[in-house]
């Protein structure tokens, strides 16, 4: 039966180990309660209540009423659904017929453009509206997406990150910012490597930095200890001039509207002999890879999505997005025109990822 203890321990800013401590229990046994796979006894009840100061209703939640509760502090997501696959195209022309309403509503009143157009996957849709698509996909992913990148890399991805970090050697007391990096994989990972650093993680979504700020609790990471989070556009972001020692993200910035204008913007907030380093998906270097990869990353992974996470769009765009991202040589041009100096990439993978890195000489 379901109970409210995740959602108030989170409120309360304790991890798992912190709230096992005050109630005497272990953080294996705090996780089993939260997941609902042991019973509450009136002690534990006792105990709970005390160190969260809630009162028993708002603990117990379902459990207290044996049905499922309809209103409470936090729903519960219940087990995701299949979508099928009219329903994912109707999907996909819902989202397509409401990029066009708005641009003929922009248009009406003079705001855009009507040759203002970018990528959307294999889709061109107006300029202003790609970043409010883009965050429509991801929120729709956000509770399973590090679940999902395991799936559609076979848990590969995990290896592109540690080599990430590897090249990145942050530094003790080194400020990084993470772009895009709702979850906080990439952070945990700096972060676990070098543990006196400060990573600030900007994320577009807030339901992806929603889901990484309480994977962070879990871990006994509070904010402004090691670890802050923003919600905040990667083409403005919300920090100050040569205030970062690194700027990181990490298959992030293919889904930017104005690739430039972020690149820019790392620039920006760099410090003078600050680094730069992107991980992102490219174009396969080895000939016998690149057919393979396109099938499945084509036709595989969204139908992978579409049992995982119930939204086989949302990686449907992601492949193709891919495709559409410039590749190895026209990318490290782009971050050179912005201002940044020495770049360098790697393949990875055969080129299925590359990874870039520059300085603000």
């Amino acid at each position: 039966m379901k109970n409210n203890l995740r959602h108030w321990r989170r409120s309360r800013g304790l991890s798992q180990e912190a709230l096992g401590k005050r109630v005497g229990l272990g953080k294996a046994a705090i996780s089993k309660l939260e997941r609902g796979g042991a019973s509450l006894r009136d002690v534990t009840i006792a105990k709970l209540v005390d160190a969260l100061d809630v009162t028993a209703g708002d603990l117990l939640g379902d459990y207290a009423s044996g049905s499922a509760a309809k209103e409470g502090p936090e729903r519960l997501i219940e087990p995701e659904r299949l979508i099928e696959p009219e329903r994912l195209i109707e999907k996909v022309e819902r989202l397509i017929e409401r990029a066009e309403k708005q641009t003929e509503k922009s248009e009406k009143s003079g705001d855009i453009a009507n040759d203002e157009e970018t990528d959307f996957g294999y889709r061109r849709v107006p300029l202003a509206h790609k970043a409010g698509l883009v965050r429509d996909v991801f929120t729709s992913v956000a509770a399973r997406y590090d679940l999902m990148n395991d799936l559609m890399s076979v848990g590969v991805h995990r290896l592109w990150k540690s080599a990430m970090i590897d090249w990145l050697r942050p530094r003790a007391g080194q400020r990084m910012v993470d772009v895009a990096g709702g979850t906080g994989d990439i952070a945990f990972r700096i972060l676990e490597r070098q543990p006196s650093a400060h990573v600030t993680v900007c994320d577009i979504n807030r339901e992806m930095i929603e889901t990484g700020r309480d994977r962070a609790i879990d871990r006994g990471m509070l904010p402004s200890d090691t670890i802050d989070w923003l919600c905040g556009d990667a083409e403005a972001l919300p920090l100050a001039d040569a205030s970062q020692d690194a700027y990181t993200i990490a298959f992030g910035i293919r889904n930017v509207t104005r690739i430039e204008a972020a690149l820019r913007e790392a620039r920006r907030v760099l410090k003078p002999g600050g680094r730069f380093l992107c991980l992102e998906f490219s174009h396969v270097s080895w000939p016998a890879l690149a057919g393979l990869y396109d099938a499945y990353s084509l036709h595989v992974l969204p139908a992978i999505g579409a049992a995982v996470t119930g939204d086989g769009d949302a990686y449907r765009y992601l492949a193709e997005s891919i495709r559409r991202f410039p590749d190895q040589r026209r990318f490290a041009a782009m971050i050179e025109d912005a201002g940044l100096g020495q770049c360098r990439h790697r393949d990875l993978s055969g080129g299925i990822v590359a990874l870039h890195s520059a300085w603000r000489l």
